[in-house]
Order: C-alpha cells, then sequence, then structure tokens
C-alpha cells in the first residue's frame, strides 16, 4: 500500500501564473492566493509561488481556481 501523503510536487510553483495575470488583477491576485493558502505575509506567499513549500492536491486545485477566475488556465511553472 502507497503511503505518501496526497501531495503535488515539492517544486510545484506558480510564478507563471502570476506573469499572466493582468496589472490590474495583480493585487487582487495576490488576495485570493493568500486566501486560499491560508497565509498573511507576502513571503509565505512568494515561498508557495517558487515551489519552496509543499502543497497537498486540495490547495493546488484552490490555487488553480483562482487564477483561472482571472482568466488564466496554464499557472503551473517558474
Amino acid at each position: 500500500m502507497n503511503k505518501t501523503p496526497n501531495t503535488t510536487s515539492p517544486t510545484k510553483a506558480f510564478r507563471k501564473g502570476l506573469r499572466e495575470v493582468k496589472v490590474g488583477d495583480v493585487d487582487k491576485v495576490r488576495e485570493d492566493l493568500k486566501s486560499a493558502l491560508g497565509v498573511t505575509t507576502r513571503q509565505s506567499l512568494a515561498a508557495y509561488a517558487d515551489g519552496k513549500r509543499i502543497l497537498d492536491v486540495e490547495t493546488a486545485a484552490r490555487i488553480e481556481a483562482v487564477f483561472r477566475n482571472y482568466g488564466v488556465s496554464a499557472c503551473w511553472g517558474e
């Protein structure tokens, strides 16, 4: 039986998605991402955006939903 947790790749980053957001929406997207991740600081958000923190599957789905709300379909990547 596989005992690994339900997590994504530890290097899964979403910087690409942040680059594709319209300039006028960047601050709103960052706030929505902080809420989806349950973090309050920009440093914590940056750690997730850079792929330095492990994401579980549910959190990754919430991140994708935030980007979809702002018209970004492919958010994963450096």
